[in-house]
């Protein structure tokens, strides 16, 4: 036990893990979480809040166990960020758990633990070409929320951009995070951004969505709303 909580080490047993979570579920907040990722069998989630399973995850000692639930999943990716081993070591656990992804937010919630990024950007970068490319859905919209979250900065802005404004995907949830990091470089690279959605060379649904959600944003003045509008395709 840690602070009064299970701590599961190399040879911790998957049904004590699953017993834990099934302790913490919330059977209303299942039904809503399920609504949010349609894509995973309601039967595979526990529905166990995200500060809860924040708090778990820094509890664990492995991720020496399953991946059957949407949880486990979850648990995995968190553990990567919260873990305090070697950079390079983070990057083998990553080599396995990001082709795992398989919806969404296992994909968002791991990237935000994820501040280790932040102090290797260079070599993470060079580590992140590998899926840039991908053909796979989580594995792209990994690396854009990666892009978000970490090289939105002085010195990365022009490499994400050109990233963000290449990628051509007809994949729902990496056109959804396309948009949503432009909307998000739109407050400190207004100029850059700007341009990007001038030139209307986005795919009509990314330029479109991106324009939606700098719409929506509280940070953006009336003025520039009115402006981005007019860029709609």
């Amino acid at each position: 036990m840690r602070g009064g909580e299970i701590c599961y080490n190399e040879t911790g047993d998957i049904m004590e893990l699953r017993a834990e979570l099934a302790a913490l579920a919330d059977e209303s907040y299942k039904n809503f979480q399920s609504r949010l990722i349609p894509n995973v069998d309601p039967a595979r989630i526990f529905g166990v809040r995200i500060p809860k399973l924040r708090a778990l995850a820094k509890t664990l000692e492995t991720d020496d166990f399953g991946w059957d639930f949407y949880e486990e999943q979850m648990l995995h990716g968190l553990y990567i960020g919260y873990c305090g081993l070697p950079f390079e070591k983070r990057l083998q656990l990553l080599d396995d758990f990001v082709p795992r992804i398989d919806n969404w937010a296992v994909c968002d919630c791991a990237v935000s633990s994820m501040r280790f990024i932040k102090k290797d950007r260079a070599a993470f970068s060079r580590w992140l070409q590998g899926y840039m490319s991908s053909d796979r859905e989580y594995e792209l919209r990994f690396c854009v929320v990666v892009r978000m979250h970490a090289y939105l900065t002085a010195a990365y802005i022009d490499e994400t951009l050109s990233y963000l404004r290449g990628l051509q995907s007809d994949f729902y949830y990496v056109q959804m995070a396309v948009a949503w990091a432009l909307a998000t470089a739109f407050v400190p690279y207004r100029e850059r951004v700007l341009a990007i959605l001038e030139a209307q060379t986005l795919q009509p649904a990314v330029q479109n969505r991106t324009i939606g959600k700098i719409c929506d944003s509280l940070r953006v003045d009336a003025q520039d709303k009115q402006l981005v509008r007019q860029l709609r395709r």
